[in-house]
């Protein structure tokens, strides 16, 4: 297996496509099932048939999973056949082999999972895969700033989307740092700007063949746009997704974002920012801009500390640590708004 991590809206479904298209290689849509269910199910050594049965129940219930459009009966059949004396992870491989793409396939060699929720997970997925290669892609966090604006994954403040944004760069360099050869880092900007390129390295970071067919992936539009008819995945949130790649999409926010949201993303940035490829607009430090971006810089803070600590924690506990901090956000941000004045 290999996996796609990277921050939201930061270009791992385009990379998911050109992998998608590639003949030998196996990559269904994003659905976070394995840190999901590895709890209740990553020590099971025996699958009979009710563990099974309650697998494949709480599969079907996991987030974006209906996205596969697998059916239960296919599910399985396939589950049941590779049941027996066998491991989670061997389960995890024959739950991504149940989905079937639109693009012809001679010969898998590879099974890739491309889910930007594992940005905070990539350490247990290491942990539970230590062979798996990852492909860690970046984008430039303020223009990954605008394009979460677009959709409802976040609250579109600007330090808190920054944080994220660093929090899981710090991640993912540490464990390249720590296993030289195992994490591939990527900025969007350059697979944007020479995808053909970009991805022939790729494939031989993970030992497969080049195969230039893989730059057509949006020929097969009309299949996909089938498959998925009356999905928002496609038609909103990937509006783009089905057409070549480009440029467009780049340094967007040297015209759309305001002196002062440049100035907070730089600031909370910061290093990071720098040591990830990208030149801040405001190097220098302004004290007021920073105690600007404080509030959501903590909240960042306890958010991701509260989900990483969220297995130790009791169920009721975590969930109402989760409201609370969910309440603060939302409080915060109506305050904020109020003190927006309209651009002239």
């Amino acid at each position: 297996m290999f996996f796609i991590i990277g921050r939201p809206r930061s270009g791992t479904t385009m990379l998911r496509m050109l992998f998608e298209a590639h003949p030998n290689v196996v990559i269904p849509p994003e659905s976070p099932f394995i840190i999901s269910l590895y709890k209740k199910y990553g020590k099971i050594t025996r699958w009979d048939e009710p563990v099974i049965r309650r697998f494949a129940a709480d599969l079907l219930k996991q987030r974006y999973f209906d996205k596969w459009l697998v059916t239960e009966q296919k599910l399985m059949a396939l589950l049941q056949n590779a049941g027996g004396e066998t491991t989670f992870q061997a389960m995890v491989k024959q739950v991504c082999l149940t989905y079937e793409s639109v693009y012809e396939k001679s010969g898998i060699k590879l099974i890739g999972d491309k889910n930007p929720y594992y940005s905070l997970y990539i350490n247990r997925i290491h942990k539970l895969f230590p062979a798996a290669k990852i492909i860690h892609l970046t984008r430039d966090y303020r223009d990954n700033y605008l394009s979460l604006t677009n959709v409802n994954f976040e609250v579109p403040i600007v330090p808190l989307v920054v944080y994220r944004w660093k929090f899981a760069w710090r991640l993912a360099y540490r464990l390249r740092k720590q296993h030289p050869g195992l994490v591939y880092p990527l900025r969007y900007e350059d697979l944007a700007a020479n995808p053909e390129a970009e991805f022939g390295k790729l494939c031989d970071f993970l030992g497969i063949h080049f195969d230039p067919s893989v730059m057509k992936f949006y020929e097969k539009k009309p299949e996909v746009e089938k498959a998925y008819a009356g999905s928002n995945d496609i038609s909103i949130i990937h509006k783009s997704l089905l057409n070549p790649i480009s440029t467009s999409r780049m340094n967007l926010w040297k015209t759309q974002m305001t002196p002062k949201q440049i100035r907070m993303a730089d600031a909370v940035a910061g290093k990071t920012g720098a040591l990830a490829g990208y030149t801040p607009q405001y190097p220098g430090f302004s004290l007021g801009i920073w105690l600007q971006t404080i509030p959501m810089q903590v909240y960042g803070w306890l958010m991701y500390r509260m989900l990483l600590l969220g297995d130790h924690l009791p169920y009721h506990l975590r969930n109402t640590l989760g409201r609370l901090l969910g309440i603060f956000l939302k409080l915060y941000w109506k305050f904020n708004q109020r003190k927006v004045k309209p651009l002239r």
